[in-house]
């Protein structure tokens, strides 16, 4: 039996909520994660955690992170590379009408540099798994020259500086959309050097968690309007024999 054409815009309208929920909860749930996932990082004060710069120190912290800690931190690993990339993209869909070209470039060099944050997941799934062994010395030769690859090290700086112009061009987008308040855009910018020049140049961890922090609460108001979207009462009014029922 066929479906009526008022029955699939029903089905597609039903459809278009869920999917405006999923992104609402993403864009906050996104920088929320990773926020957690920089806490939980058993190297707990490095805001570069995993560093490479010593390998075996790595190693000595993953070992001796608490247990439940440990595991807390392996299931925010888990989760993090799939709402991380996404997040970009429900970002930019908000603003996407009202600032095009800098909602895409966000969207682009955030997916760029969200991405290889698989890779990092990788590692510390592997870093685990390397504490149950004696091999420490081998896994740390082994860590040095992985990084040193220079495919490895493109996607390195992909991460480095996508996630950071991503939020740049967001934020500027956010601004200029006039659909959110101005705050919001204007706090995801200044969430950006926190992360990165501040948090890394410092040292200090707690800036790391701070500026993801930042980023939440400057998605909130991305959230209500991904949310928002076309209200169903709003749009029946265009739905297949609307015209007629109303009159």
């Amino acid at each position: 039996m066929k479906m009526s054409s008022s029955a699939r815009w029903h089905s597609a309208a039903t459809a278009n909520i869920v999917l405006r929920l999923l992104a609402a909860i993403v864009v906050v749930l996104a920088p929320l994660t990773m926020s957690a996932w920089f806490a939980l990082c058993p190297q707990y004060r490095n805001p570069a955690c995993p560093t490479n710069a010593d390998p075996l120190a790595v190693l000595h912290a993953y070992r001796s992170a608490p247990a439940a800690l440990r595991e807390a931190f392996l299931i925010v690993n888990f989760i993090t590379p799939y709402l991380f990339p996404l997040s970009y993209l429900a970002l930019g869909s908000a603003v996407l009408r009202r600032s095009p070209w800098f909602a895409m470039l966000g969207m682009a060099a955030g997916w760029i540099g969200a991405m290889p944050w698989a890779f990092i997941s990788d590692q510390s799934f592997l870093l685990v798994d390397m504490t149950r062994f004696h091999s420490d010395g081998v896994f740390a030769n082994l860590e040095t020259a992985y990084i040193q690859d220079p495919h490895i090290f493109l996607i390195a700086a992909g991460w480095v500086l996508g996630h950071l112009l991503g939020y740049v061009f967001l934020g500027i987008a956010l601004v200029r959309s006039a659909v959110v308040p101005r705050w919001s855009g204007a706090l995801l910018v200044v969430a950006t050097p926190v992360m990165g020049p501040l948090a890394y140049g410092s040292g200090l961890n707690i800036l790391q968690i701070l500026a993801y922090l930042l980023v939440a609460v400057a998605s909130v108001p991305v959230a209500r309007v991904l949310l928002a979207g076309q209200s169903l009462d709003e749009s029946r009014r265009h739905a297949p024999g609307a015209a007629s029922s109303s009159t």
